[in-house]
């Protein structure tokens, strides 16, 4: 049965528009943007990023490097921060609820201190609150780590530093590589689509597993 939830944060708790950025480089007279980056891939300069191997000045420079412009620091973030739509009420209502019932629940996420920043300002002036960090038993994010999904090393460090089973582990992620390297370790693995319910996904992984793998009962 499912006793922990792994959960990423960009793209299932957050709603994303990976095309934002593109457009508001392209309003920037940046047309480039889109050769450089997509949710399907990117320029390592952004794996970097995640993994904390940048600061957010050398990122800035080095993306006025390699896109030839002169942008301001205040465009480039406002650009790169356009990806962020919202957290909306309905998901935080879940993790309550989910925390609630004892469910061991941890977040995993491919992210940067640039977003991270963006976010708490988001998170303060809609919620009143400066992080979602009270709902879950541990955060992991990529840039404090120097490690970035899906490389394996970093869904195992989870799992060890937790003591987890993976066969009793649901991961949700909206990237499938991400939830490839996840299923090739032994978690239950499952595939966010954004347009759908999370809520709904997760109560169904639950019951499907909880009847795969019904409770043992004392005999008489």
């Amino acid at each position: 049965m499912i006793r922990n939830i792994i959960l990423d944060y960009g793209g299932v708790l957050i709603d994303l528009d990976y095309d934002a950025p593109v457009r508001t480089m392209e309003q920037l007279q940046v047309p480039r943007f889109g050769e450089v980056f997509s949710q399907q891939q990117q320029h390592p300069l952004f794996d970097a990023l995640d993994r904390g191997q940048l600061t957010e000045k050398e990122f800035r420079d080095q993306l006025r490097q390699l896109l030839h412009v002169h942008l301001t620091d205040d465009q480039i973030d406002e650009a790169w921060n356009s990806m962020i739509l919202q957290i909306r009420p309905e998901k935080i209502e879940l993790l309550r609820q989910l925390y609630a019932e004892d469910y061991r629940l941890y977040l995993l996420s491919n992210t940067n201190f640039i977003h991270l920043k963006y976010l708490t300002k988001y998170l303060l002036r809609v919620y009143g609150r400066t992080s979602l960090e009270e709902f879950f038993d541990k955060v992991y994010y990529s840039c404090m780590l120097g490690l970035r999904k899906p490389e394996p090393a970093i869904f195992q460090r989870v799992i060890q530093e937790n003591a987890l089973r993976p066969q009793e582990t649901l991961f949700v992620d909206d990237h499938p590589a991400h939830v490839q390297a996840a299923a090739g370790l032994g978690l239950i693995a499952v595939h966010y689509d954004p347009t759908t319910d999370l809520g709904d996904l997760i109560r169904q992984q639950i019951a499907k597993q909880a009847a795969l793998h019904p409770p043992e009962t004392a005999s008489e």
